[in-house]
């Protein structure tokens, strides 16, 4: 009973409920489909959608056989999904759990064989925006300035593969523009330095409670010393000065001969001076003086910006930006602006500039110019409209109108490339590479994807992808926050160190072109001292000691690869309390791609368990964590997913809440750790689960591959991609899982190299189900 279509993010795993029932999953048969699929489908969805229902807006039931599952591939995908998330059929439904997981894993199976069937697949990236990453990596690379972005932009939201490269979920509010343009402005004023302001006014004498005002452009927020020079005192009141008609301020009497700015000291008699220094913003000001108590025989208003001398490093900025230094006299500062500006625009827009690109930039400068504004402010103006349009702001790729795979451009393709591997601008090499048209041969392409990676910008890629993948991005804040009872072995160095545990460790594979499947077995770390206590082993290290990661083997078999980092234990735990419902979710969905749905409504949450006085006497009754959770799966709407997660849950049962090992429950029971999967599979511990992971190390591949794709790509992925998925897998097979393989054969893929023409429809991912609890929060 499909009532509604939804918009879905492609399960590319492994088949969702086969790979961990059987040891090999049995190929799906179109005799299967007629004799066992579409007979429960007929049975509990047939009211509703029924082919001979005139009311039936979503016709699936229309299949007569698998192969009619073909010819509307996205329908059925929304059917999987919508069985499998328990959406449909109502809950007043006879269909059971099983045959809810069966059958939504039969059509999963069934579209995920025959996706080459469809011919090739490019899809369509939809146009989006710089992430927060990207912007302040393009900005560093643009001008040399580390710009903190997080300060003034938003969180960017993730979707689709679960990254925040996804453009369907980079939205511009109207906040985010206004960010935009005060980012903008920021950036400008740190790069550029406009000399410092010295203004004098020629003014006349005031009355009693008259003012004289000027309006001038303050360029920089700073202290400035404002002066009045009077020919005569002779009854004289007090002089205010009022900015933006605030409330005044009184000048002080300062003897003075004038000089700049009609100020300075001295002595012979020189005309009185009345000064004080005030804080002025950027933007046009009224600059006022009021005479009170009397009549004032004023003769000028100086402003002077208290000068500064700019640190050389802000100097060299501005040199290499502007090519003079700053407040020189430019003989033809149009032309000179022109230059900058096609220089500049080359490298922002990520592509080769026209004059049509500089035109309205160099309107923007006149207008600047004839507002008498220095030729630093005309240059501030036009970058900064610049840095706020769409060329710089968006990744923009170009379609063809005409349906077909059309290969993308050169400078399109080093743009993919770059923010792929590095989150910012391509460099020299890959943009010579664009405008000799070389980019697209792929030894070319290939040996650019191994000089990328051994460059140390490719950190980005590592700890982004690592991080947003396996959720150990939010280890320390969001998730296991820092509290007060852990302080004596977790504190925010421990949480940074155990972060960046599973980074390191991708990193080598990388660097080093190793197995992927060192992911889950890896029998090495990288540890600090920090690291050495908090996992207990300095018994083990004893002679060890360094402030930064260094690779180290694990002493024992107790932990293997990124499944038993402390980082992962910590991130699927309860506050005082282990989950090993969260933790085996997390291997399905995370490691092994297939997703386990959302509970059923109304389910609730279990209760810790707790003891205040006499643990071991109260153990003696107590009923144990695993104990509830196997009563609590005896429900039949909880068996079948129970009896997947939770087994992998229970092996990691020697691990605690922080993620540390240990021997005993809090009471001194015994901890059981034994589990066994439906499929027969049994297994005893951390490491005897992880020899069980690598016998499904091809549904692995498929699950890394998927998720690399989708962050390389930007979009969520589609049925068109499984085709490809698979090809990629294969081809990670055949050469031992090597790291680089995969990142390679990605770049040289149809959707990384491609684009769909034609009319291609771009929907937004639908939210991952909702996680069967809460992760541990400490409030």
């Amino acid at each position: 009973m499909i009532c509604r279509s939804v918009s879905l993010r492609l399960s590319v795993g492994a088949p969702f409920v086969a790979a961990l029932l059987a040891a090999a999953p049995p190929a799906v048969t179109s005799d299967e489909f007629v004799k066992t699929i579409r007979p429960v489908l007929a049975q509990n969805c047939g009211t509703c959608h029924s082919p001979a229902n005139p009311k039936n807006r979503i016709n699936f039931l229309k299949a007569a056989t698998a192969r009619d599952i073909e010819a509307d591939r996205g329908l059925w995908r929304d059917v999987a999904t919508q069985l499998r998330n328990r959406t449909m059929p109502p809950v007043d439904s006879k269909l059971t759990e099983d045959e809810r997981l069966n059958v939504s894993n039969w059509i999963d199976n069934r579209l995920r064989q025959t996706a080459c069937s469809a011919g090739d697949f490019a899809g369509a990236v939809a146009l989006r925006r710089l992430n927060r990453r990207e912007y302040r990596n393009t900005i560093r690379d643009l001008f040399g300035i580390d710009f903190n972005v997080s300060e003034i932009f938003p969180t960017d939201g993730t979707g689709g593969a679960g990254f925040d490269t996804n453009g369907e979920t980079l939205y511009v509010p109207p906040l985010l523009t206004e960010r935009y343009l005060e980012a903008a402005q920021q950036i400008l004023d740190r790069a550029i330095i406009t000399p410092d302001l010295v203004r004098t006014f020629p003014a006349k004498p005031l009355t009693d409670g008259q003012e004289f005002s000027v309006m001038q452009s303050i360029y920089v927020d700073t202290d400035y010393d404002v002066r009045v020079s009077v020919s005569s005192t002779e009854g004289l009141g007090k002089l205010m000065l009022q900015v933006d008609d605030a409330t005044g301020v009184p000048l002080s009497a300062q003897q003075g001969r004038g000089g700049r700015g009609g100020g300075g000291g001295g002595r012979g008699g020189g005309q009185p001076i009345y000064t004080v220094r005030i804080r002025l913003a950027r933007g046009l000001r009224k600059v006022a003086v009021v005479a009170e108590g009397g009549p004032a025989a004023i003769t000028s208003l100086a402003i002077q910006q208290k000068a500064s001398a700019p640190a050389p490093e802000k100097m060299a900025q501005h040199y290499r930006l502007l090519g003079a230094e700053p407040g020189s006299d430019i003989l033809r500062p149009r032309k000179a602006a022109e230059q900058v500006l096609r220089t500049f625009l080359h490298r922002a827009y990520r592509r080769p500039v026209e004059t049509a690109d500089i035109t309205p930039f160099l309107t923007m400068y006149d207008r600047a110019a004839e507002r008498g504004d220095p030729y630093e402010e005309r240059m501030k103006l036009a970058l900064k409209a610049v840095l706020v349009s769409p060329d710089f702001l968006f990744k923009m790729e170009r379609r063809s109108e005409k349906p077909g795979i059309y290969p993308i451009g050169q400078f399109e393709l080093a743009n993919r490339l770059s923010y792929f591997l590095w989150s910012t601008m391509p460099d020299e090499e890959l943009t010579t590479l664009a405008a000799q048209g070389r980019l697209q041969d792929a030894k070319v392409l290939s040996g650019q994807v191994d000089r990328m990676l051994d460059d140390p910008k490719s950190r980005t890629f590592t700890s982004t992808f690592i991080g947003q993948w396996l959720g150990t991005q939010d280890l320390g804040g969001r998730a296991a926050p820092m509290i007060t009872e852990l302080q004596a072995f977790y504190t925010p160095p421990v949480a940074a160190d155990l972060r960046a545990e599973p980074i390191l460790l991708f990193e080598r594979i990388l660097g080093e072109n190793r197995s992927l499947l060192e992911l889950l077995d890896a029998d090495y770390t990288f540890m600090t001292d920090r690291l050495v206590k908090f996992y207990q082993l300095e018994d083990q290290f004893k002679d060890f000691h360094s402030d930064t990661p260094k690779l180290v083997q694990w002493p024992d078999n107790k932990r293997a690869g990124v499944v038993t980092s402390g980082a992962v234990m910590a991130l699927t735990s309860h506050y005082r309390q282990t989950s090993p419902v969260l933790r085996g979710a997390w291997i399905l969905d995370t490691i092994l791609g297939t997703p386990v749905p959302p509970p059923p409504p109304n389910v609730p949450p279990l209760e810790p368990v707790t003891c205040k006085d006499n643990c071991v006497e109260t153990a003696k009754t107590a009923v144990g964590m695993r104990n509830k959770i196997l009563a609590h799966r005896v429900s039949p709407t909880c068996t079948a997913c129970h009896n997947l997660m939770d087994p992998m849950g229970f092996a990691l049962e020697h691990f605690d809440w922080t993620g540390r090992w240990r021997d005993k429950e809090f009471d001194g029971s015994a901890i059981d750790a034994t589990g066994s999967l439906p499929s027969g599979e049994k297994f005893d511990g951390a490491s005897e689960l992880v020899k069980v992971l690598m016998e499904k190390k091809d549904d692995f591949a498929r699950q890394v591959t998927s998720k690399v794709l989708g962050y390389a790509l930007g979009r969520s992925l589609q049925d068109g991609d499984s085709c490809t998925i698979q090809h990629l897998a294969d081809t990670l097979q055949k050469d031992n899982y090597r790291g680089r393989t995969l990142i390679r054969e990605i770049v040289l893929s149809t959707p990384f190299r491609n684009s769909q023409g034609g009319k291609v429809t771009i929907t937004t991912a639908a939210p991952p189900p909702p996680k069967l609890q809460k992760p541990m929060v400490v409030k």
